[in-house]
């Protein structure tokens, strides 16, 4: 399934219908659900907030089957940002002595079990799975 949303952030209401739908539909229990819930917020507020120029809309396509659950948010236009290229965060340090920026994609990574960007034209695609075999991913019908 997919869709076009909007690039503003008041879509996030619109995201979490159509991911409300989508894991419905498939069985996914609220712990599969909820890492990619999370990781789909993140990554497409940072395209919205950083990459204003890019195209007035963003795609959401999610997939999945037995084993994963796959989100991939597609942004054309503007500037490419290679989210598998974001430096760690030193999560040891205090907040004081940590530079600004990157938790978001710090919880991306920790959310999610696959994190990939593929860079096409003028396009990026964020792809992220979350593996649906650990307990309470999929509600038994």
């Amino acid at each position: 399934m997919q869709r076009t949303i909007k690039r503003e952030i008041r879509s996030l209401e619109e995201i979490f219908l159509f991911l409300g739908e989508f894991t419905g539909s498939h069985g996914i229990g609220p712990e599969g659900a909820y890492g990619v819930t999370l990781a789909v917020e993140e990554l497409f507020t940072n395209m919205v907030k950083y990459n204003p120029q890019g195209d007035p809309d963003i795609l959401l396509s999610l997939a999945c089957d037995q084993r994963n659950f796959v989100a991939t948010l597609t942004d054309c236009g503007g500037i490419p940002f290679d989210v598998t290229q974001a430096a760690e965060v030193d999560t040891t340090k205090s907040l004081q002595e940590r530079p600004v920026g990157g938790l978001g994609i710090h919880l991306v990574r920790q959310m999610v079990d696959t994190l990939e960007y593929h860079q096409n034209g003028r396009c990026g695609t964020v792809t992220i799975v979350k593996n649906l075999e650990q307990s309470d991913a999929f509600h038994h019908r």
